[in-house]
């Protein structure tokens, strides 16, 4: 006789079987619209991912189109160069985060309840707060190059000496280490409001007035509903742009390069600047590679650290 859990386990893998071919039966209608996009993804995402990887421990040389294995050197080469240009761009990838995320959370939250507070011409306020945000990175790159030039031809150094008499002295601003990174973060701060705000506005609209007017009833003053309604209702919005302003910190570029190209000395330079030096620049396509790999674990780390904190489940705030 064939024992009974033989029976069990031949019924089980059968079941399973059936079960897979049905699944396949269903995903085959979907498949002609996800495949292009799963091809699309592999040959433009995955692809030049796991080969970006492989360029991190070899001596990829473009032009003789030769890749020699080289192993941990490319991050050892980073970690241990003169001057510590991997360290001051992680630095300064920190600093940027922690210094301009506040305020850009703080004055997108504001001005997206003073905008949801008014009962007229709210989309016209949504357009003015939002234009910094769809305006060309290098536009306004060379707009606060000329705001902070170094010279009386800065507006920022006219007004301060020439009008209000502020200053004993034109001051350098973009050729000063810690004044050139206040540029940056301004520009940042000024660039991204328009943004939280939008998100913050969506939250709030999403909040039912019967709460406000239930506490109106009850007394509450305009303070405390701010702080007892709409500030704990808006806990998982405040966790998204906390999250997408953290790791978009990380993709900092252009103002570095409009502004300051890394200088002076590379003391403003952040990862994704020292990325395109190394690559374009000193044509070291291995290191390049390498700081992109720490670029993503950075983040990744980040990303981590930031649910533990604030206790999230399924990417949710609780």
């Amino acid at each position: 006789m064939i024992p009974a859990s033989f029976d069990q386990q031949a019924a089980l893998k059968n079941e399973k079987r059936l079960r897979l071919r049905q699944r396949t039966r269903n995903l085959l209608p979907a498949a002609p619209f996800v495949l292009p996009g799963l091809i699309l993804a592999c040959v433009f995402v995955v692809y030049p991912m796991l080969f970006n990887i492989r360029i991190s421990f070899s001596d990829y040389q473009i032009v003789q189109r030769t890749m020699t294995w080289v192993g941990l050197d490319n991050y050892v080469a980073l970690f241990t160069e003169r001057g510590d240009r991997l360290l001051l761009a992680i630095r300064n990838n920190f600093l940027y985060a922690f210094v301009t995320t506040p305020f850009i959370m703080l004055f997108g939250l504001i001005f997206a309840v003073m905008v949801n507070s008014l009962k007229r011409s709210q989309l016209f306020f949504r357009t003015c707060f939002y234009l910094p945000v769809i305006t060309s990175w290098v536009i306004v790159g060379n707009v606060f190059a000329y705001m902070f030039n170094a010279g009386g031809a800065g507006l920022v150094n006219y007004l301060l000496k020439d009008v209000l008499g502020l200053l004993p002295a034109y001051v350098p601003w973009l050729n000063r280490t810690w004044t050139a990174n206040l540029v940056i973060w301004l520009l940042g701060i000024w660039k991204n409001i328009g943004w939280a705000m939008v998100i913050y506005l969506a939250g709030l609209q999403g909040i039912s007035n019967d709460l406000y007017e239930a506490s109106m009833l009850d007394g509450a003053s305009r303070v405390q509903q701010f702080w007892r309604i709409t500030v704990p209702l808006l806990k998982s919005t405040t966790f998204y742009v906390l999250v997408n302003m953290v790791i978009g910190s990380f993709g900092v570029f252009i103002q570095v390069m409009m502004l300051t190209s890394g200088n002076p000395r590379g003391t403003t330079s952040v990862l994704q600047y020292l990325l395109y030096d190394k690559s374009f620049n000193l044509f070291q396509f291995g290191q390049g590679a390498a700081i992109g790999m720490i670029t993503a674990l950075l983040v990744l780390l980040t990303t981590v650290v930031l649910n533990q904190v604030f206790h999230t489940e399924g990417g949710k705030a609780e």
